[in-house]
This record gives structure tokens, C-alpha cells and sequence, in this order.
């Protein structure tokens, strides 16, 4: 075997190695690219879940005769608005204990600091 033979079969290129590189490179920014996005979602997901609950508080709130109609819990904020609520009717129509009720709409909706709106809650309540 002559040495001009040896050289051209012996390892890699630095060509070579630079295309390897290149593509490691492209993969581990792909991946770091997508951990990102996932990071992101997560944090959404549990503003979301924090915001719920806090809707949901603010329900109990109105339900327990609270007459705010916002407040705050940390970073969020809630508004609620009160409607009457036309059920079409009596309750229990047709039967012989169909009574009309006075009804409302209850609607709060959550907000984060830079006032995006994460959730709304509806419901429909007797008022006493």
C-alpha cells in the first residue's frame, strides 16, 4: 500500500467531521427549541388551572351572598357581572308545582396582570 493511499483512507475529513457537527448542532437546537415550547405550554396550562380556581372562588363568593363585583388573588384579577336570567317560563312548567323563580346569570371572568382573559365562568342562580 503506498502512502498517498493511506492518508485518503485513514479517519475522517475535517469536512466530514464539520457536516457531523453541523447536523449534532441542528438536532440539539431542534430539541432545545421544542423543551422550550413545552416549558410554555406549562406555564399556560397552570395559569389557566390557577385562574379556574379562582373563578370558581369567586362563585362561591357570590353563591355565600358576597356583593363584590371584582377582586384580585395574587396576579389575577376577577369581574363579575350579574344578570336576571329569563328562564322561558315557570321552573317545573307542566307540573303541578311549576313556579316561576326569580333566576340570574352569573358571569366571572379571570384576568392576568397585562389583562388577558384566561376564563370565564357562567352559572345560573336562584336569588334569594
Amino acid at each position: 500500500m503506498t502512502a498517498a493511499r493511506r492518508t485518503t483512507e485513514a479517519g475522517f475529513s475535517l469536512v466530514e467531521a464539520l457536516v457531523a457537527l453541523a447536523i449534532i448542532g441542528a438536532l440539539a437546537g431542534a430539541l432545545a427549541g421544542t423543551l422550550a415550547n413545552h416549558a410554555r405550554m406549562e406555564r399556560a396550562l397552570a395559569d389557566r388551572r390557577t385562574a379556574l380556581l379562582v373563578a370558581q372562588s369567586a362563585l362561591a363568593r357570590i353563591e355565600a351572598g358576597d356583593r363584590a363585583d371584582t377582586g384580585s388573588e395574587g396576579a389575577l384579577t376577577w369581574h363579575a357581572a350579574r344578570e336576571p336570567y329569563d328562564a322561558g317560563g315557570t321552573v317545573g312548567a307542566g307540573n303541578s308545582f311549576g313556579i316561576a323563580l326569580p333566576l340570574e346569570q352569573v358571569r366571572v371572568d379571570v384576568e392576568d396582570a397585562a389583562r388577558h382573559r384566561l376564563v370565564t365562568l357562567r352559572t345560573v342562580r336562584i336569588v334569594s
